[in-house]
Protein backbone atom coordinates (compact mmCIF):
# COMPACT_ATOMS: atom_id res chain seq x y z
CA UNK A 1 0.00 0.00 0.00
CA UNK A 2 1.46 3.16 -1.25
CA UNK A 3 0.92 5.38 2.03
CA UNK A 4 1.91 9.27 -0.22
CA UNK A 5 -1.10 8.88 -2.20
CA UNK A 6 -2.82 11.51 -1.79
CA UNK A 7 -6.23 11.84 0.76
CA UNK A 8 -9.03 13.85 -0.20
CA UNK A 9 -9.56 17.06 1.47
CA UNK A 10 -13.04 16.41 3.20
CA UNK A 11 -13.57 16.34 7.14
CA UNK A 12 -13.63 12.33 7.27
CA UNK A 13 -10.96 9.72 7.89
CA UNK A 14 -10.07 7.28 4.72
CA UNK A 15 -9.92 3.51 5.47
CA UNK A 16 -6.02 4.08 5.06
CA UNK A 17 -5.76 7.08 7.60
CA UNK A 18 -7.85 4.04 9.71
CA UNK A 19 -5.34 2.24 9.57
CA UNK A 20 -2.95 4.22 10.17
CA UNK A 21 -4.44 5.85 13.58
CA UNK A 22 -5.47 2.18 14.59
CA UNK A 23 -1.42 1.16 14.44
CA UNK A 24 -0.51 4.19 16.37
CA UNK A 25 -2.50 4.22 19.09
CA UNK A 26 -1.93 0.46 19.32
CA UNK A 27 1.93 0.92 19.23
CA UNK A 28 2.64 3.99 20.91
CA UNK A 29 4.53 5.66 18.16
CA UNK A 30 5.43 6.39 14.92
CA UNK A 31 8.71 4.00 13.96
CA UNK A 32 6.80 0.87 15.71
CA UNK A 33 3.67 1.82 14.03
CA UNK A 34 5.67 1.82 10.24
CA UNK A 35 6.95 -1.38 11.74
CA UNK A 36 4.06 -2.77 12.10
CA UNK A 37 2.59 -1.80 8.59
CA UNK A 38 5.80 -2.71 6.83
CA UNK A 39 6.16 0.89 5.26
CA UNK A 40 8.74 3.76 5.93
CA UNK A 41 8.73 6.00 8.75
CA UNK A 42 8.20 8.89 6.90
CA UNK A 43 5.02 7.70 5.19
CA UNK A 44 3.20 7.08 8.57
CA UNK A 45 3.89 10.64 9.32
CA UNK A 46 3.18 11.94 6.71
CA UNK A 47 -0.42 10.24 6.81
CA UNK A 48 -0.82 11.50 9.98
CA UNK A 49 -0.28 15.07 9.52
CA UNK A 50 -2.78 15.22 6.41
CA UNK A 51 -4.88 13.17 9.18
CA UNK A 52 -4.70 16.29 11.39
CA UNK A 53 -4.86 18.74 9.09
CA UNK A 54 -8.34 17.77 6.99
CA UNK A 55 -10.09 16.76 10.29
CA UNK A 56 -9.29 20.03 12.12
CA UNK A 57 -7.74 18.90 15.23
CA UNK A 58 -5.39 17.27 16.62
CA UNK A 59 -5.40 13.38 17.83
CA UNK A 60 -1.69 13.34 19.52
CA UNK A 61 0.22 16.05 21.67
CA UNK A 62 3.87 15.68 21.21
CA UNK A 63 5.76 16.15 24.31
CA UNK A 64 9.58 15.05 24.83
CA UNK A 65 9.49 12.67 21.77
CA UNK A 66 6.90 10.78 22.47
CA UNK A 67 3.21 11.18 21.21
CA UNK A 68 0.09 11.37 23.97
CA UNK A 69 -3.34 11.03 22.61
CA UNK A 70 -5.73 13.34 22.65
CA UNK A 71 -9.40 13.00 24.20
CA UNK A 72 -10.19 13.03 20.65
CA UNK A 73 -8.55 10.34 19.25
CA UNK A 74 -9.62 8.08 22.31
CA UNK A 75 -13.05 8.24 21.13
CA UNK A 76 -11.71 7.74 17.82
CA UNK A 77 -10.39 4.59 18.59
CA UNK A 78 -13.24 3.31 20.63
CA UNK A 79 -15.36 3.61 17.47
CA UNK A 80 -11.83 2.01 15.23
CA UNK A 81 -12.02 -0.83 17.67
CA UNK A 82 -15.39 -2.04 17.39
CA UNK A 83 -15.33 -1.71 13.48
CA UNK A 84 -12.38 -3.62 13.39
CA UNK A 85 -14.11 -6.68 15.64
CA UNK A 86 -16.76 -6.33 13.47
CA UNK A 87 -14.05 -7.00 10.36
CA UNK A 88 -12.92 -9.53 12.18
CA UNK A 89 -16.08 -11.27 12.98
CA UNK A 90 -16.90 -11.42 9.17
CA UNK A 91 -13.16 -12.72 8.29
CA UNK A 92 -14.28 -15.28 11.02
CA UNK A 93 -17.71 -15.98 9.38
CA UNK A 94 -16.13 -16.27 5.76
CA UNK A 95 -13.46 -18.97 7.04
CA UNK A 96 -15.89 -20.97 8.81
CA UNK A 97 -18.22 -21.12 5.71
CA UNK A 98 -15.26 -21.92 3.52
CA UNK A 99 -14.26 -24.72 6.04
CA UNK A 100 -17.66 -26.16 6.88
CA UNK A 101 -17.48 -25.52 10.00
CA UNK A 102 -20.24 -22.90 10.22
CA UNK A 103 -23.89 -23.78 10.47
CA UNK A 104 -25.87 -26.19 10.36
CA UNK A 105 -26.93 -29.64 7.88
CA UNK A 106 -30.38 -30.81 7.88
CA UNK A 107 -31.26 -33.56 6.16
CA UNK A 108 -34.70 -35.85 5.62
CA UNK A 109 -34.61 -38.68 3.47
CA UNK A 110 -37.41 -41.74 2.76
CA UNK A 111 -37.63 -44.13 5.63
CA UNK A 112 -35.71 -46.98 3.25
CA UNK A 113 -32.68 -44.06 2.59
CA UNK A 114 -32.56 -43.88 6.37
CA UNK A 115 -31.71 -47.23 7.24
CA UNK A 116 -28.46 -47.48 6.50
CA UNK A 117 -27.25 -45.09 3.15
CA UNK A 118 -27.52 -42.22 4.63
CA UNK A 119 -26.30 -43.18 7.56
CA UNK A 120 -23.28 -44.45 6.32
CA UNK A 121 -23.00 -41.20 4.11
CA UNK A 122 -23.43 -39.05 7.07
CA UNK A 123 -21.04 -41.10 8.70
CA UNK A 124 -18.09 -39.90 6.47
CA UNK A 125 -19.15 -36.72 6.36
CA UNK A 126 -18.91 -36.16 9.88
CA UNK A 127 -15.22 -37.56 9.35
CA UNK A 128 -14.32 -33.93 7.45
CA UNK A 129 -16.93 -31.79 9.19
CA UNK A 130 -16.15 -33.01 12.65
CA UNK A 131 -17.30 -29.57 14.04
CA UNK A 132 -20.54 -28.99 11.78
CA UNK A 133 -23.85 -29.69 13.87
CA UNK A 134 -26.51 -32.50 12.21
CA UNK A 135 -29.65 -33.19 12.24
CA UNK A 136 -31.14 -36.09 10.57
CA UNK A 137 -35.08 -37.57 10.38
CA UNK A 138 -36.39 -40.30 8.31
CA UNK A 139 -39.79 -39.00 6.86
CA UNK A 140 -42.70 -40.19 5.24
CA UNK A 141 -43.12 -38.51 1.28
CA UNK A 142 -46.17 -36.90 2.71
CA UNK A 143 -43.84 -35.00 5.35
CA UNK A 144 -41.05 -34.38 3.71
CA UNK A 145 -41.56 -32.53 1.20
CA UNK A 146 -43.35 -30.12 3.17
CA UNK A 147 -40.01 -30.00 5.48
CA UNK A 148 -37.94 -29.55 2.61
CA UNK A 149 -40.21 -26.42 1.52
CA UNK A 150 -40.76 -24.57 4.47
CA UNK A 151 -37.72 -25.84 7.06
CA UNK A 152 -34.85 -23.92 7.08
CA UNK A 153 -31.55 -25.12 4.91
CA UNK A 154 -33.24 -28.77 4.59
CA UNK A 155 -32.24 -30.94 1.70
CA UNK A 156 -34.28 -33.80 0.79
CA UNK A 157 -32.96 -37.36 -0.20
CA UNK A 158 -36.11 -39.09 -2.01
CA UNK A 159 -37.66 -42.17 -3.66
CA UNK A 160 -40.23 -41.10 -5.20
CA UNK A 161 -41.22 -38.09 -7.75
CA UNK A 162 -41.62 -34.54 -6.35
CA UNK A 163 -43.13 -31.91 -8.77
CA UNK A 164 -43.54 -28.83 -7.13
CA UNK A 165 -42.53 -25.43 -8.68
CA UNK A 166 -40.44 -23.90 -5.64
CA UNK A 167 -38.16 -27.83 -5.10
CA UNK A 168 -35.44 -28.39 -6.87
CA UNK A 169 -35.20 -32.12 -7.93
CA UNK A 170 -31.85 -33.74 -9.13
CA UNK A 171 -31.84 -37.63 -9.55
CA UNK A 172 -28.99 -39.30 -8.46
CA UNK A 173 -28.99 -43.00 -8.29
CA UNK A 174 -31.71 -45.48 -9.56
CA UNK A 175 -31.98 -49.19 -9.30
CA UNK A 176 -34.86 -51.99 -9.95
CA UNK A 177 -37.24 -53.10 -7.63
CA UNK A 178 -36.34 -56.06 -5.14
CA UNK A 179 -38.51 -59.45 -4.27
CA UNK A 180 -37.18 -60.26 -0.81
CA UNK A 181 -38.35 -63.33 1.66
CA UNK A 182 -36.68 -66.11 4.44
CA UNK A 183 -33.29 -66.86 3.82
CA UNK A 184 -33.66 -70.46 1.28
CA UNK A 185 -37.27 -69.41 0.33
CA UNK A 186 -35.87 -68.06 -3.19
CA UNK A 187 -32.81 -69.92 -3.09
CA UNK A 188 -33.51 -71.20 -6.81
CA UNK A 189 -34.46 -68.10 -8.35
CA UNK A 190 -32.27 -65.84 -10.93
CA UNK A 191 -35.68 -63.10 -10.62
CA UNK A 192 -39.23 -63.21 -9.57
CA UNK A 193 -42.02 -62.00 -12.43
CA UNK A 194 -45.31 -60.65 -11.04
CA UNK A 195 -47.56 -63.88 -12.24
CA UNK A 196 -44.80 -65.94 -9.96
CA UNK A 197 -46.08 -63.38 -6.69
CA UNK A 198 -49.23 -63.94 -7.32
CA UNK A 199 -49.02 -67.44 -6.69
CA UNK A 200 -47.15 -67.07 -3.36
CA UNK A 201 -47.92 -65.73 0.19
CA UNK A 202 -46.92 -62.42 -0.10
CA UNK A 203 -46.62 -58.75 1.22
CA UNK A 204 -48.19 -55.91 0.13
CA UNK A 205 -48.51 -51.86 0.60
CA UNK A 206 -51.42 -50.11 2.01
CA UNK A 207 -53.08 -48.61 -1.65
CA UNK A 208 -52.38 -45.19 -0.31
CA UNK A 209 -48.36 -44.99 0.23
CA UNK A 210 -45.87 -44.41 -2.63
CA UNK A 211 -44.57 -47.96 -2.86
CA UNK A 212 -48.19 -49.46 -2.47
CA UNK A 213 -49.15 -47.20 -6.05
CA UNK A 214 -46.53 -48.44 -7.59
CA UNK A 215 -46.65 -52.13 -6.60
CA UNK A 216 -50.34 -51.48 -8.18
CA UNK A 217 -48.99 -50.76 -11.06
CA UNK A 218 -46.71 -53.99 -11.36
CA UNK A 219 -49.67 -56.09 -11.03
CA UNK A 220 -51.70 -54.03 -13.51
CA UNK A 221 -51.84 -56.61 -15.50
CA UNK A 222 -51.97 -59.69 -13.42
CA UNK A 223 -54.93 -60.44 -11.15
CA UNK A 224 -53.59 -58.73 -7.35
CA UNK A 225 -53.68 -61.44 -5.03
CA UNK A 226 -54.53 -61.01 -1.82
CA UNK A 227 -52.02 -60.43 0.95
CA UNK A 228 -51.30 -62.22 4.30
CA UNK A 229 -50.28 -58.45 5.98
CA UNK A 230 -50.53 -55.16 4.42
CA UNK A 231 -47.95 -52.91 5.51
CA UNK A 232 -46.27 -49.03 4.99
CA UNK A 233 -43.30 -49.36 4.80
CA UNK A 234 -40.40 -51.99 2.57
CA UNK A 235 -38.40 -51.60 6.31
CA UNK A 236 -41.96 -53.08 7.78
CA UNK A 237 -41.98 -55.82 4.50
CA UNK A 238 -38.00 -57.02 4.88
CA UNK A 239 -38.59 -57.60 8.74
CA UNK A 240 -41.77 -59.73 7.86
CA UNK A 241 -40.12 -61.22 5.31
CA UNK A 242 -37.44 -62.00 7.29
CA UNK A 243 -39.42 -63.98 9.74
CA UNK A 244 -41.46 -65.91 7.00
CA UNK A 245 -44.71 -64.33 6.64
CA UNK A 246 -44.13 -64.12 2.66
CA UNK A 247 -42.30 -62.81 -0.43
CA UNK A 248 -42.65 -58.89 -0.67
CA UNK A 249 -41.36 -56.31 -3.30
CA UNK A 250 -39.12 -53.46 -1.99
CA UNK A 251 -37.22 -51.01 -3.13
CA UNK A 252 -33.47 -51.24 -3.88
CA UNK A 253 -31.80 -49.09 -1.27
CA UNK A 254 -33.75 -50.33 2.24
CA UNK A 255 -31.43 -53.30 2.23
CA UNK A 256 -28.76 -53.29 4.77
CA UNK A 257 -25.96 -55.84 5.42
CA UNK A 258 -28.05 -57.99 7.99
CA UNK A 259 -31.02 -57.87 5.75
CA UNK A 260 -28.68 -59.40 3.02
CA UNK A 261 -27.47 -61.94 5.17
CA UNK A 262 -30.93 -63.11 6.31
CA UNK A 263 -33.57 -62.96 3.19
CA UNK A 264 -33.04 -64.19 -0.13
CA UNK A 265 -33.33 -61.03 -2.54
CA UNK A 266 -33.86 -61.83 -5.93
CA UNK A 267 -34.48 -58.85 -8.94
CA UNK A 268 -38.26 -58.13 -9.82
CA UNK A 269 -38.52 -58.88 -13.57
CA UNK A 270 -40.85 -56.36 -14.66
CA UNK A 271 -40.33 -53.30 -16.74
CA UNK A 272 -38.04 -50.48 -15.91
CA UNK A 273 -40.69 -48.00 -15.51
CA UNK A 274 -40.74 -49.48 -12.39
CA UNK A 275 -37.22 -49.12 -10.94
CA UNK A 276 -36.58 -46.20 -8.33
CA UNK A 277 -34.37 -43.28 -8.31
CA UNK A 278 -33.26 -41.45 -5.06
CA UNK A 279 -33.42 -37.83 -5.82
CA UNK A 280 -31.87 -34.84 -4.12
CA UNK A 281 -34.44 -32.40 -3.05
CA UNK A 282 -33.78 -28.90 -2.26
CA UNK A 283 -35.35 -25.90 -2.01
CA UNK A 284 -35.36 -23.39 -5.36
CA UNK A 285 -35.58 -20.21 -2.77
CA UNK A 286 -32.83 -21.50 -0.32
CA UNK A 287 -29.95 -22.40 -2.29
CA UNK A 288 -27.61 -25.40 -0.34
CA UNK A 289 -24.74 -24.25 0.86
CA UNK A 290 -21.08 -25.71 0.51
CA UNK A 291 -21.45 -27.99 3.24
CA UNK A 292 -24.45 -29.72 1.95
CA UNK A 293 -23.33 -29.78 -1.54
CA UNK A 294 -20.57 -32.02 0.21
CA UNK A 295 -22.43 -34.75 1.90
CA UNK A 296 -24.72 -34.72 -1.52
CA UNK A 297 -20.96 -35.44 -3.05
CA UNK A 298 -19.94 -38.58 -0.65
CA UNK A 299 -23.96 -39.51 -0.67
CA UNK A 300 -23.97 -40.13 -4.67
CA UNK A 301 -20.71 -42.01 -4.08
CA UNK A 302 -22.11 -44.16 -1.32
CA UNK A 303 -25.26 -44.60 -3.65
CA UNK A 304 -23.52 -45.89 -6.39
CA UNK A 305 -21.54 -48.41 -4.30
CA UNK A 306 -24.34 -49.76 -3.14
CA UNK A 307 -25.95 -50.23 -6.46
CA UNK A 308 -22.73 -51.74 -7.82
CA UNK A 309 -23.21 -55.26 -7.04
CA UNK A 310 -26.87 -55.72 -8.76
CA UNK A 311 -25.62 -53.87 -11.69
CA UNK A 312 -22.94 -55.96 -11.88
CA UNK A 313 -25.50 -59.36 -11.90
CA UNK A 314 -27.99 -57.64 -14.04
CA UNK A 315 -24.83 -57.15 -16.46
CA UNK A 316 -23.93 -60.80 -16.67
Amino acid sequence: MNYDEEIPHARTMSLRQIEVFRAIMMTGSISEAARSLYVAQPSVSRVLQLTESRLGFLLFERMRGRLYPTPEAKRIFEEVMRAYEGIERVDNLVRSLSDGSSGKLNIVCSPSLGVHLVPLAIARFHAEFAQLPIQFEPLTHNHLVPRVLFGKGYIGVSMFEVEHPNIVTVPMESGQLLCVARKGTLARRRALEPKQIARMPWIDYEHDTPLGRIVGKVFRNERRPEPIVRVRSAISACTLAREGVGVAIVDPFCIDDAMRDALDIVPLRADDAHRLTASLLYSHIEPMSNAARRFVEILHAVLTTHLAPRRAARAG
